[in-house]
């Protein structure tokens, strides 16, 4: 036990400064750091032997990034849904689920460009404490965990520029400065951006949208019908395939991930293979709605 809490207190320190593409593994470790067996120290020398091997990964700030008085703060989030298990007093309790997050600084026209240069500042991958129901709420949560970590570093970026109000600091960084969320998941983004609030049949999910609609759609205490990407909160849907946070929500290749970190370049222009299946998932079901539709006159 005490080896494995030394390994694993070391990777955390790693994973937190320079390798996100850890993360995801060493919270799993974490969790059973205090109560190991000698499989969790056969996973922590796959994870050890994993993190040599990738030690020339690192993070890659670009000269050529976003600009100090036009950048946004950028979050984005991602969640695994019921296929996490977790020590509860001993027991292990399955279907549970993972959230992770990347905040980062963008260029002002993130939310309509393809690639940009990103400048990361922090990332966290950590278990859902409550048990979801669907994979919109799994995703909601970790959507308000991410936020409110760049809310937080938004606020503190509008203080450097000395134009925080203390008593009113969530309003003046919003007026200040933007704040654009990621996610991949399309009934939450489609959610966010209505007008009106769609129908949830799950009272606090409900509640927990309409606060993250409520950063979007007000301003200064205020209902407005159009989002200025120039401040306050936005949001925008991206592609699974370039998801960067999804190494963080369970264990993947973290390549994509890598690369945009070594590089300081995200590419958010879907992949050949992802447009493709997508494409055989349409041909399919546009056939399956055929089918059912020529079972009447049959």
């Amino acid at each position: 036990t005490t080896c494995l809490r030394s390994v694993v207190a070391a990777l955390a320190w790693v994973a937190r400064q320079v390798a996100p593409g850890l993360s995801y593994r060493v919270s799993k470790l974490q969790s059973v750091a205090g109560k190991g067996c000698v499989k969790d120290l056969r996973e922590c020398n796959k994870v050890l032997e994993y993190a040599h091997a990738h030690s020339h990964e690192g993070i890659h700030f670009s000269s050529s990034g976003p600009t100090w008085d036009d950048a946004v703060v950028c979050t984005i989030t991602d969640a695994s849904f019921c296929n996490e298990t977790i020590m509860v007093d001993g027991v292990p309790e399955p279907g549970r689920s993972q959230q992770g997050y990347v905040v980062c600084l963008a260029p002002a026209d993130m939310a309509n460009v393809t690639e940009a240069v990103i400048h990361p500042i922090s990332w966290s991958s950590t278990h859902i404490k409550r048990v979801c129901r669907s994979t919109l709420m799994a995703e909601t949560f970790a959507m308000i965990k991410g936020t409110e970590a760049g809310c937080r570093i938004r606020a503190a970026i509008v203080d450097m520029k000395g134009k925080l109000d203390f008593r009113n600091w969530e309003e003046s960084a919003c007026r200040t400065m933007g704040h654009i969320w990621l996610t991949d998941c399309d009934s939450l983004y489609e959610h966010l951006v209505s007008h009106r609030l769609n129908a949830i049949e799950n009272k606090r999910l409900a509640i927990d949208l309409m606060a993250l609609r409520q950063q979007i759609w007000e301003r200064d205490g205020e209902r407005t019908l159009e989002v200025d990407h120039s401040c306050g909160d936005y949001a925008r849907w991206i592609d699974t395939s370039v998801m960067l946070a999804d190494p963080l929500t369970k264990a993947m290749s973290s390549e994509a991930l890598v690369k945009t970190m070594m590089t300081g370049r995200f590419d958010m222009r879907p992949t050949a293979e992802s447009l493709m299946i997508k494409e055989k998932n349409r041909i399919s079901r546009k056939y399956a709605k055929h089918q059912q539709q020529q079972k009447p006159n049959q």
